[in-house]
């Protein structure tokens, strides 16, 4: 199924609000690509979070097994909060095998280099300490939104009295190790920092003691390639933007490197550039590659592939 791209304005009474509003509106679209489903939607009692668990399918993936993307939404301000985990029981409602980040934690590592640890989806959202997750919090009566979905992805973009994106799903690795289920997530806002992802294993500490470091990248300034600036096509490069791939290189304490490693991949479907183009609006488009891609913000340089052609 192609990538799926939708776009338009949300409008509440209140923040409160418009975080429900966006939380259905992506319930919605994200479950119409066939590579996604809705497992489930719940509230636990006295909770003040309401939980929705999506899971993509290894059949449209391509990858060895289903992979799962949690979003709690706060009930009294709306804030969304994000999570990517590689089970989840519906039953016990309990996460595994998800990003643990942060520089004063060591783990022991699974026999895959994995995080061992569970989490319960219960009455309240996560810590934030040993359950890493990204968010995007609303603010005022309105927001503009789009959505990308494909077989593997997708990617949620805000605009309006609180700008941010959310990114979760497959990236590419670029290692000596192989690394069955390359899944990470990233955002502009969590609960370590919006300039860092997390993904779900790293088979270099497999079976062994380090660093919570082992599940961090780092999200910005890292390219494969020339970044050229937005604002004019090159004529070199056949009248398009030029732009760069954007690596993935996982964060550093101490020399831990050496234990853990460091080039790690590259982020799939989203491209760079250096100026962005002027007069932009939230969900105009640059031509590259004969599609439309997106920025998720109009002054930011990192574009998104639409899967729509641009003619």
């Amino acid at each position: 199924m192609p990538t799926l791209y939708t776009t338009g304005t949300i409008n509440q009474p209140d923040a409160g609000s418009v975080g429900l509003s966006m939380a259905e509106k992506i319930r919605d679209e994200v479950t119409t690509h066939e590579a996604w489903d809705l497992v489930e939607e719940f509230t636990a009692p006295t909770g003040t979070v309401r939980w929705y668990v999506f899971k993509c399918l290894a059949a449209q993936s391509g990858l060895s097994s289903d992979f799962f993307v949690v979003m709690g939404r706060i009930l009294s301000n709306g804030k969304l909060c994000f999570c990517i985990c590689e089970d989840y029981n519906a039953a016990s409602h309990i996460m595994s095998y998800f990003p643990r980040y942060g520089s004063n934690s060591t783990v022991i590592w699974d026999n895959e280099g994995r995080n061992p640890q569970t989490s319960t989806l219960s009455t309240t959202i996560w810590d934030g300490s040993s359950t890493q997750y990204w968010s995007w919090t609303p603010a005022g009566t309105s927001t503009k939104w789009w959505i990308l979905v494909t077989e593997d992805q997708f990617t949620l973009a805000f605009n309006g009295p609180s700008n941010g994106f959310v990114h979760a799903g497959v990236y590419i690795p670029l290692s000596a190790l192989t690394i069955d289920m390359p899944l990470q997530i990233m955002g502009t806002e969590g609960s370590y920092s919006g300039s860092y992802g997390g993904i779900t294993r790293n088979p270099a500490v497999a079976g062994a003691s380090s660093q919570a470091y082992a599940q961090g990248f780092y999200r910005n300034n890292t390219y494969l390639g020339f970044r050229g600036d937005l604002r004019y096509n090159d004529r070199l490069q056949g009248n398009q933007r030029p732009v760069a791939e954007i690596g993935m290189v996982l964060s550093s304490s101490s020399g831990d490197e050496a234990i853990y490693g460091w080039a790690l991949g590259k982020q799939k479907n989203i491209r760079a550039g250096n100026q962005s183009a002027p007069g932009f609006a939230f969900g105009d488009a640059y031509v590259l590659g004969g599609n439309l891609w997106v920025p998720y913000l109009p002054t930011d340089n990192w574009i998104w592939d639409t899967g729509i052609a641009s003619s």
